[in-house]
């Protein structure tokens, strides 16, 4: 029986192989159904400014930081702090939850940022109805053309606040695209 079994084994997949090599061999282009002819046409280069994606994007996100924060307490920590596009729509001033978290971002002393996200300070437990937590990680991001060299977190609910240095973020981008807008610039000589 397992002589057998690996006799079929061995047939099934040199069967496999062979249908492989045929699919392989057969796609040596394009091809059309019903008759039509397909051809294959030279890639072309697109203008920046006339690529669709490329509109869409920058119409939906902006330069910024994209921030990793866990409050433990009172105490808030950054986990991670990264230059990026990032999304408009997540950056809100305002809203109607009960706990939030303030976010501020300033660049040199002066406020160019601010997001406010929800604070999940309870959390509804199964069995034991609303529970608070004391430890949570939040994802943060703040537009700004300008770049931030600080952040100040308010979380009212546990009285966690914290002003933290975030001008780290901006190494790689600055290594990779010194010219970039977020990058400070050298003064003349």
């Amino acid at each position: 029986m397992r002589t057998h079994l690996l006799v079929m084994t061995a047939s099934l997949m040199a069967l496999a192989a062979g249908v492989r090599a045929q699919s392989v061999a057969a796609d040596n282009g394009p091809a059309a159904s019903d008759g039509g002819k397909a051809v294959l046409i030279e890639p072309r280069q697109l203008a920046e400014s006339e690529d669709p994606v490329n509109a869409r994007v920058l119409a939906e996100t902006a330069n910024g930081l994209a921030l990793s924060l866990t409050i433990d307490g009172a105490s808030v920590r950054l986990e991670a702090a990264v230059a990026a596009r990032v999304p408009r729509r997540q950056a809100r001033t305002a809203r109607e939850d009960a706990d939030v978290v303030t976010v501020t971002g300033l660049s040199g002393g002066r406020v160019v940022a601010t997001t406010v996200v929800p604070d999940a300070v309870l959390n509804a437990s199964e069995g034991s109805g609303l529970v608070r937590v004391a430890r949570r990680q939040l994802a943060v991001v703040l537009v700004s053309e300008a770049p931030i060299d600080t952040i100040q977190v308010s979380a009212p609910a546990t009285a966690a606040s914290a002003t933290l240095d975030v001008r780290a973020a901006y190494a790689r981008l600055c290594e990779a695209a010194p010219e970039h807008p977020q990058c400070p610039r050298q003064a003349p000589r």
